[in-house]
């Protein structure tokens, strides 16, 4: 562009254009690209999803949280509902037979307002008389062959860890090392009486035939087994048992004992 002065004409120079990419990629810091709008707009997007899922999760961890009390709550009551349903059972039963000798008694009352009612229930007392006499032999006689039977398992149970403690010499020492015997169909009067004899612990303590198993333990060996079957040695040395421990299940009567044995004297 020409310009006039004084008569002459004068080239004139426009002013430089500003560079406007150059300002912006001064704005960027150095190393670093610039974001584009899209990317920014999806970052955007993804945390306000990741915030509602977050508000989500936190309304379910709050609601599983209070399905488990009212989960707690419902077997709480569920349970002492069974208590009182088992306790109105047990009245209910006790309510019934005392009902039923009060009719019976009612029955023999009416019966004994005439000559053959008297005489009915003669022949019926007689009758019943004789079979509690029955019964109570029948008793009896079962009391006396479980009684020698249990005595007959005892002593064999007795026996087997009786034999079982055998001495031998280890590292120049003379032991009779721990030990262990296992027995089938064991009945649970028999395991019952066995562990009686001595003191013992019980796991559970409040054991039944239910249980799935019955874990005993006990340092009183002499007193379950007897003390001549639970010594074991020679001339060089003799050992007892210190501690046994017995497992005992009941759906099949298998039991297993084993022992620790120490110096006797």
């Amino acid at each position: 562009m020409f310009a006039m002065i004084s008569g002459e004409a004068v080239l004139e120079t426009p002013p430089p254009r500003e560079n406007k990419r150059k300002e912006s990629s001064q704005a960027t810091p150095p190393g670093q690209r610039a974001p584009k709008r899209g990317r920014r707009k999806e970052a955007e997007e993804l945390a306000l999803t990741a915030s509602k899922l977050e508000s989500e999760a936190e309304e379910m961890s709050q609601e599983a949280i209070a399905c488990e009390k009212a989960a707690v709550e419902a077997m709480e009551r569920a349970q002492s509902l069974q208590a009182k349903a088992t306790a109105l059972a047990k009245r209910a039963e006790v309510a019934k037979a005392a009902a039923q000798e009060a009719r019976q008694k009612a029955e023999r009352a009416e019966q004994s307002t005439t000559k053959e009612g008297r005489d009915a229930l003669k022949v019926q007392d007689k009758a019943e008389k004789q079979a509690a006499k029955e019964a109570e032999k029948a008793r009896k006689q079962t009391e006396k062959e479980e009684g020698a039977e249990a005595r007959s398992v005892i002593k064999n149970i007795g026996d087997r860890i009786k034999a079982s403690m055998v001495i031998c010499k280890r590292a120049g020492m003379w032991e009779v090392p721990p030990g262990s015997v296992s027995f089938k169909n064991v009945k649970f009067g028999i395991f019952k009486q066995l562990f009686s004899r001595g003191r013992c612990s019980y796991v559970p303590e409040n054991f039944c035939p239910s249980d799935a198993s019955i874990v005993v333990t006990s340092k009183d060996a002499a007193g379950i087994f007897g003390a001549t079957k639970v010594r074991g040695g020679s001339m060089y040395a003799t050992f007892v048992i210190s501690s046994l421990r017995a497992n005992y299940i009941p759906a099949t009567g298998q039991l297993s004992i084993s022992y620790d044995t120490d110096m006797g004297f």
